[in-house]
C-alpha cells in the first residue's frame, strides 16, 4: 500500500519537472530548442493548396510575424482563431505584420494531411495564413517535445530573429507584444 502513493508522487513530480523543463529557457532538448535571440529555423511547409512555402521567405516579406503552432486535437489552438483575427489581423491591418498558424498534427503523433489546412481555415473563419506541416519539418524537427505542449507561439522579426517564444495560452497583450517589434 505504501509503495503506490510513493510511486504516484514520484511520477507526478517527474511529470511536473518535465513540463517545467519544456517551458524553461533551454526548452525540450536543451540548446537545440531555439528561443529568444536565436534565428528561426529554416523549414518548408505547405499552404492549403499543397504548394510549398519557405518559412524563411515568408518571414522576410513582413516587418514582424506572429507564428503559432497548432494541431487538430488542440482545442486551445482552435480557440485562438477569433483573437488572432481581431487583435492581429484587424488590429494591425495597416502594419507589415504577418500572422500564420502552422498545423503540425492531426491526431496525437499523426502528421496532418493537406486537407486539414483548408478545413481548419474555413471552419474557424481564419483570416490569417494557415499552413500545414505534412512532412513534420518545422516544429517536431526543430522544437522536439514542445509538440506536446501546444499551442506554441513565436514573434519573429524580418531578419529571422526570434523575439518571443511562448508555450501555452495566447498572451493577453499579444497585439502590443507584436507592435513592440514593428520598426
Amino acid at each position: 500500500m505504501i509503495r503506490r502513493p510513493v510511486t504516484l508522487t514520484a511520477l507526478a513530480a517527474a511529470f511536473t519537472f518535465a513540463l517545467a523543463a519544456c517551458d524553461s529557457a533551454g526548452g525540450a532538448g536543451g540548446a537545440a530548442f531555439p528561443g529568444e535571440g536565436d534565428v528561426y529555423p529554416a523549414a518548408t511547409v505547405e499552404d492549403c493548396d499543397g504548394a510549398p512555402v519557405s518559412l524563411t521567405e515568408w518571414i522576410g516579406r513582413h516587418d514582424v510575424v506572429f507564428i503559432t503552432f497548432g494541431a487538430k486535437w488542440c482545442s486551445a489552438c482552435q480557440e485562438e482563431a477569433p483573437r488572432l483575427n481581431e487583435e492581429l489581423v484587424d488590429g494591425l491591418a495597416d502594419q507589415r505584420v504577418g500572422v500564420a498558424q502552422i498545423l503540425i498534427e492531426d491526431d496525437p503523433g499523426v502528421p496532418p494531411e493537406t486537407a486539414l489546412c483548408g478545413a481548419w481555415r474555413d471552419g474557424l473563419n481564419a483570416r490569417y495564413t494557415v499552413l500545414v506541416d505534412t512532412a513534420q519539418a518545422s516544429l517536431p524537427q526543430h522544437f522536439g517535445d514542445a509538440v506536446a505542449t501546444l499551442p506554441l507561439h513565436f514573434i519573429v522579426t524580418r531578419d529571422g530573429t526570434i523575439r518571443l517564444r511562448k508555450l501555452g495560452e495566447l498572451p493577453t497583450n499579444i497585439a502590443q507584444l507584436v507592435q513592440d517589434w514593428i520598426p
